[in-house]
């Protein structure tokens, strides 16, 4: 049963998909394409290096290269150490926390866990990986195309057109939200329905999207820098 569009991924389902490592490298991704950026980090606008899996890598270069002439892939975040994604999710699981005061603590990890994948189960993050990246796309000036009006893109109210085919979205945005699943599907990456920015390979997200048994990334080891 192939799940492309679910934007439920149950961790109850993901740990029972088997982890069999085919021990494939991470490589850099900055500089290895004229048609992939590596974007600023979205929250503090520095400079980041950014690794993936080589295959990986080479499925974003297929994905550039159909993008029409003068567009580019931007990678905003790919591999992360557990340490990082554990950061990340504590301060989720906290803005969740001042927003639902009163929410019991499954709750809030559920609201949490829809975003952030928990550190601290069986299956790896798929960014722990280095088989997940987040992605969008540059026009001919460098600009990303917007991808969730009427809403600005990395606000609090945008999240309410995460999910890759949410209703209310302008004409542009859908059109550029299609783009992108278009060249990243025809790469061969899968996309968590929940957020129409994070596509994957290789890990169990990846595995459970498309009904198989078996991941064949787990846990990567930190690059050599």
């Amino acid at each position: 049963m192939v799940r492309r569009n679910s934007i439920v991924e149950p961790v109850s389902e993901l740990n029972k998909i088997k982890i069999r490592d085919n021990g494939e490298p991470l490589v850099r991704l900055n500089g290895r394409s004229s048609k992939i950026v590596v974007l600023p980090h979205w929250r503090t606008g520095e400079p980041q290096e950014l690794w993936a899996r080589q295959t990986v890598a080479q499925m974003l270069e297929r994905a550039a290269s159909c993008l029409p002439k003068g567009y580019k892939l931007g990678i905003f975040s790919a591999y992360r150490s557990i340490a990082e994604q554990e950061k990340i999710y504590r301060r989720a699981y906290q803005r969740f926390k001042r927003r639902h005061p009163h929410a019991p603590k499954n709750v809030l990890r559920r609201l949490t866990n829809r975003f952030v994948h928990p550190p601290d189960i069986k299956t790896p993050p798929g960014h722990s990986t280095g088989g997940a990246i987040d992605v969008s796309i540059l026009n001919s000036k460098g600009q990303e195309l917007d991808m969730t009006s009427p809403f600005k893109w990395r606000t609090p109210k945008a999240r309410a057109v995460a999910a890759t085919y949410a209703d209310g979205l302008t004409e542009e945005a859908r059109k550029n939200r299609e783009l992108l699943t278009r060249v990243m599907t025809k790469a061969g990456l899968t996309n968590y329905a929940g957020e129409w920015w994070h596509w994957s390979y290789g890990d169990s997200c990846w595995a459970w999207r498309l009904g198989r048994k078996i991941a064949i990334y787990g846990v990567a080891p930190e690059p050599k820098r």
